[in-house]
């Protein structure tokens, strides 16, 4: 599968406008994507715009009356894990992985306006006609049953797109031709928000000034975790830094062997600094993720 390479640029266009006259692109789509076409309005879709007689620049397009917060035409990730970093390397490489979207934060829009565009990629109509075209994006908006989740869309079609191409209905429902398009609105499923990658570097380059590069990176993985489970509260994403050193420095002292366990230390950490009960509901699946960063840091530290 082919995937984009070329030097990204940003791009906006405003005044949008779908019609359902417009003839779906892709060589996926289907009658039944034809039919909803007519029937339904998208929340979200893909629009292409010439630029030349051989070239597409490819615009996702926010079809509600919402501004969005940002988009990312990237893929996420929950974790250091996720982005291929290890604890306890202090390499350049493995740095630049911790800080998860290095490579694509130049592509990260912020502030899309109801009917506007933002550029995430391009068509060569005669070079990428044989080859697979692939895009993600990622998009907070509300869910069927949600006030707020993050929309994951995939998209992969031969030769790229050419016109309109919806990614998800009003109605919340995937058109046919699409890949995948999940809502993610479980803490364990959402990945940490492209939008605070300058603030998470800035804490990431403040830990390395006071505890090293190894334990900063186990520092800022447990802070990874109590942001994207909003333990104690939802707040940005620096604001829990103290407390992940805090809870960072128990493990060592306590050495954990179950998820409980880390709990109890998350539990004590947040009742010292913000009262008993402050903290409520923390979850296991947390402490369980937090558990497996303390062994990982054990296990890289004693083969150094």
């Amino acid at each position: 599968m082919t995937k984009l390479t070329y030097q990204f640029e940003q791009k906006r266009m405003d005044d949008f406008q779908w019609s359902s006259g417009s003839k779906l692109s892709g060589t996926t789509a289907l009658a039944s994507d034809e039919k909803d076409r007519v029937r339904k309005m998208p929340l979200f879709y893909l629009e292409t715009v010439a630029i030349d007689s051989y070239e597409d620049d490819v615009y996702f397009v926010n079809n509600t009356e919402e501004t969005l917060r940002w988009v990312a035409p990237f893929k996420p990730y929950r974790s250091i894990e996720e982005a291929k970093a290890t604890l306890g390397d202090g390499s350049d490489e493995n740095l630049n992985n911790v800080k998860l979207y290095s490579g694509d934060i130049d592509s990260l829009y912020t502030d899309i306006l109801p009917k506007q565009g933002v550029r995430i990629g391009s068509v060569d109509i005669m070079y990428d006609s044989d080859a697979l075209m692939q895009w993600f994006m990622h998009v907070p908006y509300k869910g069927p049953n949600t006030q707020y989740a993050i929309w994951r869309f995939n998209v992969v079609e031969k030769g790229g797109i050419k016109g309109s191409y919806p990614l998800l209905w009003e109605d919340f429902s995937k058109p046919s031709h699409m890949v995948s398009a999940d809502c993610l609105f479980e803490r364990a499923d959402m990945p940490i928000e492209a939008s605070v990658y300058k603030e998470r570097c800035e804490l990431l380059e403040s830990f390395i000034g006071s505890f090293g590069v190894s334990n900063a990176i186990f520092v800022l993985a447990i802070n990874d975790v109590l942001y994207r489970y909003a333990v104690g509260w939802s707040a940005p994403y620096s604001e829990s830094d103290i407390q992940a050193q805090d809870i960072a420095m128990k493990l060592k002292e306590q050495v954990p062997k179950d998820a409980e366990a880390v709990r109890t230390i998350v539990q004590s950490v947040y009742d010292f600094w913000f009262g008993k009960g402050f903290a409520k509901n923390i979850s296991v699946q947390a402490c369980g993720e937090i558990l497996s960063l303390y062994q990982a840091q054990v296990a890289n530290q004693s083969t150094l």
